[in-house]
């Protein structure tokens, strides 16, 4: 959901300053879940930037239930032109690199480059290309 999320901000040439995660719990009778964010230091529309910071908050509050849904967002949203340039990091290495993978999946389809854990057993993305509402518009 992550990587969704910042490709679809890198689409519209967006970075968010804010990361917000929730889930909801398995059982309809006694409904369980959170909805939490958190800022992070300089926008991003970066997946393992975006990533890094949902799963903190994930794990910080999930109360290790069963899900049934879940939910990554990425708001306080600024154009992708303003940079902070920095000595210490490779940030614009990185943003170069998303960008390329971008557009290998726009030519030769979602599932062209895909991380490792998405071949595990227990993965949904391959299966979920294939469905209905599966291809990345």
């Amino acid at each position: 959901m992550a990587e969704l999320v910042s490709r679809r901000s890198r689409d519209k040439s967006l970075m968010g300053h804010v990361v917000s995660v929730g889930c909801r719990g398995q059982d309809y009778d006694r409904p369980t879940g959170f909805s939490r964010q958190m800022k992070v230091n300089e926008p991003t529309n970066i997946t393992d930037e975006v990533y890094d910071a949902a799963a903190a908050l994930f794990l910080r509050h999930w109360d290790g239930l069963p899900i049934r849904r879940i939910h990554v967002s990425l708001s306080g949203l600024v154009p992708d032109s303003e940079v902070q340039l920095s000595w210490f990091d490779d940030r614009e290495r990185k943003r170069e690199l998303e960008r390329a993978t971008d557009d290998i999946k726009r030519k030769f389809g979602d599932t062209a480059i895909m991380r490792a854990s998405s071949l595990c057993s227990s993965a949904q993305a391959q299966d979920r290309s294939h469905k209905i509402g599966g291809h990345y518009k």
